[in-house]
């Protein structure tokens, strides 16, 4: 009787605190076959609300697409009109959040681990501050930095790794969850940490790697968004900013940094997805992440930003299709991570720079801390899936996505 009552709370909470109703909402797929097409959903995006979940960087490549009952016919009469047609690819993302939210409940209900985090589930800001907290007093190995505030005021929490913090040795750095609704990318960020601090010392691997670098991780890049992804809107994806002289709310924290700031695959327009702000690092949130890789310049090995969904491993450039003059090295990199996290369970991944193998995308992280941090290691990697779930991925697979992501993530610094 008392788990039944359990599972029913959590239920109860969790549903009373999704606002947003996305009963009939879907996500269609449509596959341009012309370079002509592929330029019309680029102006699209940044011309339009319309909200883009993926997007096609050539012919050939499929781009996801979200609309709502009232704007679906509007969306595809105009990728009709342009010769495009598409097909339904999630046809309720009412019913998708509900299954992911009933899943979450189940689990925060059934687990009974002695560890203070629940690494095999989702978890709120707060938990995840808690978590690390609770880890800097009680692991030796682990200090935590409030490097910033979000426009809410909420702190941005930087954890470091390390067994010599007097050794200055070269680090890993990776933000998280700069994007509010891709909560894999947190979810796989603490599953790391986690691995990584109870493994020192048992497991010689990683032994290793924590001896050779300082690991640096912020969990939860963008605070509000996230924060408000799991009261509010679980789609959210900008950061909490107010826009002057518009309803919308938001900045893409990722179109925010100077590399390439306000071109192509952003957008001006403040109730657009990708809407770049008002100049480049204008928000407390890029700011932050901007103060913290230019802290230790000249140190930073490898700077990894972590997004979802595509199964993507990306390189510099984002901004332009062109290529970077260490291309050569990047792609030696990433064959080496791809490679070991494809071994790990077959999940296919592609790996190139963003400009070729994603989209353009102007002010990036991955951009900035390779051109204006000279961080030559600097990637994206898109997390799971294909678009089955898209950004509501099961719980029930944060494991196998941290699992493959790190020992992709231990073979590539292996190989740097």
């Amino acid at each position: 009787m008392k788990i039944h009552v359990q599972i029913f709370c959590a239920l109860f909470s969790l549903a009373i605190a999704t606002k947003v109703d996305y009963s009939g909402h879907m996500v269609i797929r449509v596959v341009p076959q012309t370079e002509e097409q592929v330029k019309f959903l680029s102006a699209l995006e940044s011309s339009s609300s319309i909200d883009f979940w993926t997007r096609s960087v050539a012919a050939n490549r499929f781009t996801d697409i979200h609309v709502s009952p009232e704007s679906y016919n509007r969306v595809a009469r105009a990728l009709l009109e342009h010769g495009m047609n598409h097909k339904i690819h999630i046809a309720n993302l009412g019913v998708l959040g509900k299954e992911e939210q009933q899943s979450i409940a189940l689990r925060r209900a059934l687990a009974s681990n002695n560890k203070a985090i629940d690494v095999e589930n989702y978890h709120t800001y707060e938990e995840i501050m808690a978590y690390l907290a609770d880890l800097a007093s009680t692991n030796p190995l682990v200090s935590t930095l409030v490097a910033g505030t979000s426009v809410e005021g909420r702190e941005i929490i930087q954890a470091t790794i390390s067994s010599d913090r007097s050794a200055n040795k070269p680090i890993a750095w990776f933000d998280c969850n700069i994007h509010a609704r891709e909560w894999i990318t947190a979810a796989t960020c603490v599953w790391i940490i986690d691995t990584i601090t109870s493994g020192y010392g048992t497991d010689a691997e990683i032994t290793a790697l924590v001896d050779q670098y300082d690991w640096k991780f912020v969990p939860v890049a963008n605070p509000d968004g996230y924060a408000y992804s799991w009261s509010n809107d679980r789609l959210w994806r900008k950061n909490r900013a107010i826009n002057s002289g518009s309803a919308c709310v938001g900045v893409d924290l990722n179109r925010n940094f100077p590399s390439g700031f306000g071109g192509e695959g952003s957008s001006s327009l403040p109730c657009s997805e990708t809407h770049h702000g008002v100049s480049a690092l204008s928000e407390p949130e890029s700011q932050t992440l901007d103060a913290l890789i230019a802290a230790d310049r000249g140190r930073v090995k490898a700077a990894i930003s972590m997004h979802s969904y595509s199964q993507l491993w990306l390189s510099s450039y984002s901004y332009s299709s062109a290529l970077p003059v260490e291309y050569p090295e990047m792609m030696n990199a990433m064959k080496a991570g791809v490679d070991a996290l494809v071994a790990t369970y077959g999940t296919p991944y592609e790996y190139g720079s963003t400009g070729t193998v994603l989209y353009i995308a102007s002010g990036t992280t991955t951009d900035h801390y390779y051109e204006n941090e000279g961080v030559v290691h600097s990637y994206t990697i898109e997390l799971r899936d294909k678009g089955r779930y898209g950004f509501q991925l099961p719980a029930s697979q944060i494991v196998p996505t941290a699992t493959e992501t790190w020992n992709g993530i231990k073979a590539f610094m292996n190989a740097i």
